[in-house]
């Protein structure tokens, strides 16, 4: 450890500076900066990989790791105990679905939507069987109100009818 503490200190302070210089002034070793910054990072992530290596490898700091790990685990049981008995009684209180009833909602929601492919495939297979009356068939998935408009819906907004013309015409501001 102290060899390597010798060489960080050597790299860092020693030929780092002289090789910065040494560039400044003559402009011709390029290399150099590279080559002493390479070592100076070689010497640092060995004194850290030295450092880490003993650390670990101390019985007391894996004791004291343990214990704080367990006794973290042991905080975290507590707080969801604490947390579920406080939300398990506010949740109805004031009226928020529970997650069981989200996850039941959800498969209902599913269930509808198969129930509805369904539908919709037997209708066009009817459909397809009747083609006959191509007005019928394009405007069956649709609904009956919609044969008589082409007026297009979506998230249940639909556009107001259009304005009848004004009596003078329209006036152009083209220059």
């Amino acid at each position: 450890m102290t060899e390597d503490l010798g060489k960080l200190f050597e790299a860092a302070w020693i030929d780092l500076p002289a090789a910065a210089v040494k560039r400044l002034l003559s402009k011709e070793d390029e290399g150099a900066v590279r080559q002493a910054g390479w070592k100076a990072y070689d010497a640092w992530v060995s004194l850290a990989n030295d450092a880490s290596n003993r650390i670990y490898a101390n019985p007391t700091f894996g004791a004291v790791t343990g214990r704080g790990i367990h006794a973290g685990l042991q905080v975290t049981r507590v707080i969801d105990a604490v947390a579920s008995a406080i939300f398990g009684n506010l949740w109805p209180a004031i009226g928020l679905p529970t997650a069981t009833d989200m996850q039941a909602l959800r498969a209902d929601v599913k269930a509808l939507r198969e129930e509805l492919r369904s539908v919709r495939a037997e209708a066009g297979a009817e459909l397809n069987e009747d083609s006959d009356d191509d007005d019928r068939a394009y405007n069956a998935p649709r609904g009956a109100d919609s044969a008589n408009t082409a007026a297009v819906m979506w998230n249940g907004y639909k556009p107001e009818p259009k304005r009848p013309a004004r009596k003078g015409g329209k006036k152009s501001v083209a220059i």
